[in-house]
């Protein structure tokens, strides 16, 4: 919480969570000010519990805050990184799964509008690939002309 504190908007997870040591990007830095994040209060937990003690307490907090389910979070955030056009594997990584897991878990989250964001997103880019020339259907269009 001190790189947050003093402005770093990355998190950095330790080695003693559940899913280990990584960072984690923002989607939307924009939000660090927006919800005052550098002055954020967190429940204390004593990480010498079972993951599923530890759990309860940080959902029991934010219940009591009425802020939001802290699985909410992961959820719209990996979502978001799709839509963001992240590759599966950097996402996986900073959430502290392999990409397997994090195809599994959040697959059913998909709707049609994100593969339409992702579909327009793809074919947007200036640098995407041309079309390839196809010989023979070049050959035909110019000989009916």
């Amino acid at each position: 919480m001190a790189a947050i504190a003093s402005g770093n908007y990355i998190i950095s997870v330790s080695d003693n969570s559940k899913t280990g040591s990584r960072q984690i990007w923002p989607c939307y830095p924009e939000w660090f000010e927006e919800f005052d994040l550098q002055n954020v209060v967190l429940p204390k937990v004593d990480l010498n519990q079972s993951n599923r003690a530890i759990g309860h307490v940080v959902t029991v907090w934010f219940h009591r805050h009425e802020i939001f389910a802290p699985y909410n979070l992961r959820h719209c955030w990996a979502i978001r990184t799709l839509v963001f056009g992240l590759d599966i594997s950097l996402a996986a990584q900073q959430m502290g799964h392999s990409a397997k897991v994090h195809s599994e878990l959040y697959h059913h989250w998909i709707s049609q509008q994100h593969h339409q964001r992702a579909f327009e997103l793809m074919a947007s880019k200036k640098d995407r690939p041309q079309v390839p020339e196809i010989l023979g259907h070049q050959k035909a269009v110019k000989s009916s002309d």
